[in-house]
């Protein structure tokens, strides 16, 4: 019984009103690539590509409308072209209530770029399925798919159970028509407006916010719907979580089978010993004549068996109570443990190239974990430290999530955040807050401070947070589980060579901690009360 039993254990407005793009942009049928993450970076917030119009106007056809010449005046500096007198450029101010775009910071390369895209955007989605990194048994769709939603869904949602900003967009194939997905995606506002039932549901539900317009087609929404309902698994890209909770229910599933079958073989015997007895007992009676009184049908049997064994069936109520516990107590153990997350940030920062490359301390950015509870998120000040100067102009590229980015592309998101004009190195009045995704969560019940590990420990940000200076992408390295603490206090020395708070609680400590720490030279975080419930829970 213990070795089953052990078995068992085991806003408003978004940006300001902002007007008539870059508006009306000139033809092009060659498509240069790059326009459209310059489009979603510099236009997106106020524009789409087509007709439906968000702050600003819709672009479809804008190529038929200006020449490129007025376009590229417009863009860099809508308020001058409007002063210059020009006809075109007032009628639009007078038609925005006299709101003029504000000036881009691009250069005219960039801007043809842009134009180009708006041209023809369906050429990336032709690129990228050209260029999308194959999986085994995924067909070309769903690779599609896969890179469009990393590019247009991944900060707000994930294509499993979890809720980011978004739901979870598990089944949502099933709970919704390709028609009215393409309608939401590309114009949810508009699918509210004309008072569709599932749309205002769905916008009641969420404080009212409705889901940005995205600048994406209809077959790239239902490449995105391919790649959700059936993502490709690569070689080597398995969730560490993922493996670790196919090997539990493997391992719950073989120990539950194994229970059934001891009990039913252990019943069955009991019942066939039970029939024997009775068999012998009822020839001997009839041998002598008298009446047999003992039982006889199956139920009767049953009974008898019960009555005789009452040690023996308690113990299996015992073993199917805790058999029954199986899968309840390993689902327990995998709830809140996100190990192997590493969402996409809006900025595409990389810890390879700040923490590894350059060799910056972590401090220096998450200056707080030394003197508070948390490590905090830098502001983008401490980033302008250096990136008033270093603009990526030279040219380099950085990877992140194994693809290759331009550093201009991403230092310029950090200016347009804080309203910052790099050439006349000017800070505008119009700075807008990055919604940084957060990696790691702890429950509200359980008080951690990053200043009692980092600077009464001396503990290294690698020991929670794994080799950061190698991430691209930052990810949840450790379970951050109690068990993983607990274990964590019990092999850790107390850093207490040189240490001042150390010191004086060595001059107030018993004799036998005093000798403990004299003795093998090892004072772990559990012997100084690091399991004590209240250090974490109060």
């Amino acid at each position: 019984m213990n070795k089953i039993i052990n078995k068992v254990k085991k806003s408003t407005l978004l940006k300001l009103s902002f007007l008539y793009v870059a508006s009306l942009f000139a033809h092009t049928t060659v498509y240069a690539q790059g326009g459209k993450d310059l489009f979603k970076t510099n236009c997106s917030a106020c524009h789409t590509v087509g007709a439906n119009k968000l702050i600003g106007p819709g672009l479809e056809g804008i190529n038929t409308k200006r020449s490129k010449e007025w376009l590229n005046k417009w863009i860099k500096n809508s308020t001058e072209l409007i002063a210059s007198g020009d006809k075109d450029a007032k009628a639009i101010f007078e038609e925005f209530n006299k709101i003029p775009m504000p000036a881009q910071v691009l250069t005219d390369e960039q801007i043809t770029q842009i134009l180009d895209y708006v041209a023809n955007p369906n050429a990336e989605a032709a690129v990228a399925q050209a260029e999308a990194p194959k999986a085994e048994g995924a067909s070309e769709e769903v690779l599609l798919g896969e890179k469009l939603f990393k590019t247009n869904c991944a900060a707000c949602h994930t294509i499993g159970d979890n809720k980011l900003v978004g739901p979870g967009l598990k089944g949502v194939n099933e709970r919704r028509n390709a028609e009215w997905l393409v309608k939401w995606i590309t114009n949810s506002a508009e699918l509210i407006a004309s008072g569709d039932a599932d749309a205002k549901a769905i916008f009641e539900q969420f404080n009212k916010v409705p889901m940005p317009a995205q600048t994406v087609n209809a077959d790239e929404i239902k490449a995105i719907l391919a790649y959700i309902k059936n993502p490709p698994v690569k070689q080597g890209e398995v969730a560490q979580t993922d493996v670790a909770a196919t090997e539990t229910k493997s391992d719950s599933k073989a120990t539950l089978i194994i229970i059934i079958i001891l009990i039913v073989i252990l019943a069955g015997m009991i019942l066939l010993l039970n029939k024997t007895r009775v068999t012998i007992a009822k020839a001997a009676a009839d041998k002598e004549g008298v009446e047999f009184t003992g039982p006889v049908s199956l139920v009767d049997a049953c009974k008898h068996t019960i009555s005789k064994n009452k040690g023996l069936v308690a113990a299996l109520v015992i073993v199917l109570f805790f058999a029954g516990l199986v899968k309840l107590m390993d689902g327990a153990f995998t709830i809140g443990v996100h190990t192997g997350y590493k969402p996409e940030q809006p900025i595409k920062f990389s810890h390879k190239v700040h923490a590894g490359d350059n060799k910056i301390d972590c401090n220096y950015c998450h200056s707080s974990a030394r003197h508070s509870k948390t490590s905090g998120i830098p502001s983008l000040n401490v980033c302008m430290n250096c990136h008033k100067y270093v603009d990526g102009t030279n040219g380099k590229t950085f990877t992140y999530n194994g693809e290759e980015f331009p550093m201009p592309e991403e230092i310029k998101k950090i200016y347009k955040a804080l309203d910052y004009n790099p050439e006349t190195q000017v800070y505008g009045n119009n700075p807008t807050p990055v919604k940084w995704i957060k990696i790691h969560n702890l429950p509200d019940h359980a008080f951690f401070s990053h200043s009692q590990h980092v600077s009464v420990g001396n503990q290294t940000c690698q020991t929670c947070h794994g080799a950061v200076e190698t991430m691209d992408v930052v990810e949840q390295f450790s379970q951050l589980t109690m068990k993983w603490c607990i274990e964590c206090h019990d092999k850790t020395g107390v850093a207490n060579e040189g240490n001042g708070y150390y010191e004086e609680m060595h001059s107030r400590m018993t004799e036998q901690y005093k000798q403990k720490w004299l003795g093998d030279g090892k004072l772990t975080v559990e012997e100084i009360g690091g399991w004590e419930c209240a250090k974490c829970h109060y």
